[in-house]
């Protein structure tokens, strides 16, 4: 199984959780899966600037070359996309949030009825699952994670599971499997 992990943890001092997503990787190509582990702050990506480019005049392709559209090629080859970040202000990175944001080259603009609410046509005929991972050591609570839960399970393709990094490396591993 190919599996990608965003890591979005802006802070470069917070090795707690950086360590924690290398010993997941680690975990998972343990049990042969293909692990691909990419560094959001290593990235200097632009923030989505709504103008459509990719929907109209370029289909699937973002108005910027800074590095996204490698981000999207691994995005749609991966099996399973691992959305991961500290919980920052009660909500995801800045950096995770961008790159979902530039995630609008993948579905066409024009809308069907799914699941009695709008969505968009898909643009490809496969997606991964996706997941998020959330780091819940500080400014967390309840209502912070059924807020975050409901955005991600309304915006992304098919939210599969959430999980804290309080639950040890080998059940997520364990539970990638059967997503």
């Amino acid at each position: 199984m190919r599996i990608l992990i965003l890591n979005g943890n802006p802070k470069a001092d917070y090795v707690e959780f950086d360590s924690y997503i290398e010993d997941l990787k680690q975990s998972l190509e343990y049990k042969s899966h293909k692990v691909k582990n990419i560094m959001l702050r290593n990235l200097q990506l632009h923030d989505c600037i709504g103008c459509y480019t990719c929907w109209l005049k370029t289909p699937g392709v973002c108005c910027f070359n800074d590095g996204i559209e490698d981000i999207l090629k691994e995005y749609l080859a991966a099996d399973v996309v691992i959305l991961s970040s500290p919980i920052i202000m009660y909500y995801v990175s800045a950096l995770l949030k961008r790159v979902n944001d530039r995630l609008l080259p993948l579905g066409h603009p024009f809308l069907v009825l799914r699941d009695h609410r709008m969505s968009h046509v898909q643009r490809y005929n496969r997606y991964p699952k996706t997941t998020l991972l959330l780091d819940n050591q500080k400014e967390f609570d309840r209502e912070s994670f059924q807020l975050i839960e409901l955005v991600y399970k309304k915006s992304v393709r098919g939210l599969a599971k959430i999980w804290s990094t309080k639950q040890n490396v080998e059940e997520i591993t364990d539970e990638v499997v059967n997503i």
